[in-house]
């Protein structure tokens, strides 16, 4: 087995080489074909990038004129109503809302651009009868207790966020917080916006560094959500050294460290906030997954301490620069997907933070992008917004992507036996999937072939590895047993035994010298 799992080892380092050499530089992106205008690649135990199948290809691009309402200028967000079957673009430059079905059908396409104050709004509103968009930049919808469906859109052009129903009625407006916990000098630009169960609101600000502002349903300003960690530098550490020698006065003086500002926000089905944090420069919270306490649930799980984007770094004037992770969205599987705003590349997770796919890259060619803005995934399908092309990619997932999230589905389940066949597949297809070494050290460890489990885990997963070694040393115990008691009768009785003897020669020889 040893020699195996050198050899194996040997041939995924070769391949690694192999595939490195081939995406040297700043991008992993290679022209392949017309339809898939970039290599799939993943990353293996080392963090090596290693040749992978794509699990998912370009099915087409949709842009302003596709939908019948014009160009479209720096869309910058989309959301998709899953109730409604409905697909929302904030066309940012346009100052507009462009609403059609997930088939982008031009007849089932309209534009919100103009809305109205109901009734029942405020008496400072009374007399204004319209209000437009200005810079909408982000969106979101929510279907409420009596089945209405509400909209709620960053207006960051207006400094607001405003929250409407299909009838285009305004039913609030969410502003600035005059609460003292606000700061009087940061101003207040929503950049995205999305609502729980509750109805309480999370706004992205990009001048807040405290975390989301959170607002009741009532327009109730609640103070700050999930605030990110400050970055342990080397001056941050050195910070804290000095306060415990520093007078109050001088502490004062100290300038301050401050965590860097989430970038974007989505929400599972399960009312788990997700946020994301674009830095180049610092890996600390890049990825969050929140609960209703403001507290990371990746960090007790040690899912923090992973690297989300591309692993390779680049050294630029004593920095190191990584991905720039723009927007996070959490399919109806729980599979994350992170948008890099560097690579343009789209970035596929279980729920566990385990790497699926990677695919998308930069470029001109359909499936490559010039600035990317928003990402959303519904069904097997990905789309991915352009802010300078100004249209939107539909990827769809290729049949080796279907099998994965099969096994996937089944493991989740627990049902790691009729995961066996769809990793084993998998494997016939790649194998350098890494991940269904894992999924098939899971089966084999369900059926008690403890070491068939730890073959599959070797290199793939250190726990897994652990429990099957931990099983088959207990295993081991179990079914050699007799043969250990036995072992330790024959050690006792000659323990005895020699003991009588030397006791024996002891007196003899005492006996003797009388």
């Amino acid at each position: 087995m040893k020699k195996g799992m050198i050899l194996m080892r040997f041939m995924k380092k070769l391949a690694a080489f192999v595939c490195t050499a081939a995406v040297a530089g700043s991008s992993l992106a290679v022209i392949a074909s017309a339809d898939e205008p970039y290599t799939g690649y993943n990353y293996d135990w080392w963090g090596d990038p290693i040749p992978s199948q794509n699990g998912f290809v370009v099915e087409k691009t949709v842009n302003g004129e596709n939908l019948g309402v014009g160009t479209l200028s720096e869309p910058s967000d989309m959301y998709i109503d899953k109730e409604n079957n409905l697909f929302y673009i904030a066309d940012s430059k346009n100052n507009r809302l462009v609403v059609t079905n997930e088939s982008f059908d031009p007849e089932a396409t309209y534009v919100i651009d103009t809305l109205t104050y109901g009734e029942a709004f405020p008496e400072s509103k009374s007399t204004i009868k319209k209000t437009t968009f200005n810079l909408p930049t982000g969106i979101y919808t929510r279907t409420d207790n009596e089945g209405n469906t509400l909209i709620y859109v960053a207006d960051s052009g207006n400094q607001r966020v405003v929250c409407f129903n299909t009838n285009f009625e305004i039913e609030m407006e969410y502003v600035r917080p005059s609460s003292d916990v606000y700061d009087a000098q940061v101003t207040f630009n929503p950049k995205k916006v999305t609502v729980d169960s509750a109805f309480n609101v999370y706004v992205v600000v990009p001048s807040i560094t405290q975390g989301t502002v959170q607002f009741s349903a009532d327009g109730t300003f609640n103070g700050y959500y999930g605030a990110n960690r400050v970055n342990a530098t080397a001056e941050v550490i050195a910070q804290q050294f000095w306060k415990l020698i520093y007078t109050r006065e001088q502490i004062i003086k100290m300038r301050k460290n401050v965590a860097i500002e989430i970038s974007n926000i989505d929400i599972d089905e399960e009312g788990f906030i997700y946020t994301v944090t674009e830095s180049r420069t610092s890996d600390t919270d890049i990825l969050k997954k929140l609960n209703p306490a403001g507290t990371n649930i990746f960090t007790n799980l040690g899912y923090d301490q992973y690297t989300f984007g591309d692993y390779a770094q680049r050294y630029y004037k004593g920095k190191n620069y990584t991905s720039a992770i723009c927007d996070v969205d959490v399919d109806e599987n729980g599979n994350i997907y992170l948008l890099d705003f560097a690579t343009g590349r789209v970035f596929q997770y279980t729920d566990e933070c385990d790497l699926l796919f990677i695919f998308g890259g930069k470029g001109t060619q359909k499936g490559t992008f010039t600035s990317v803005s928003a990402v959303e995934a519904h069904n097997g399908k990905v789309y991915v917004s352009d802010s300078r092309k100004n249209n939107i990619t539909i990827f769809q997932q290729t049949e080796f992507g279907g099998i994965v999230q099969n096994a996937i589905e089944l493991f989740n389940e627990g049902l790691y036996d009729e995961a066996k066949q769809p990793w084993e597949e998998v494997l016939r297809r790649d194998g350098n999937y890494w991940l269904a070494y894992i999924g098939l050290g899971n089966s084999e460890l369900s059926q008690g072939n403890y070491e068939k489990a730890m073959e599959y885990f070797y290199r793939n997963s250190r726990a897994g590895y652990d429990r099957a070694f931990k099983q088959y040393r207990m295993q081991f115990i179990r079914d050699n047993f007799n043969i250990f008691m036995v072992i330790v009768i024959v050690i006792i009785v000659a323990l005895v035994v020699l003991g009588k003897v030397k006791k024996h020669f002891k007196a003899k020889k005492a006996g003797g010298n009388k």
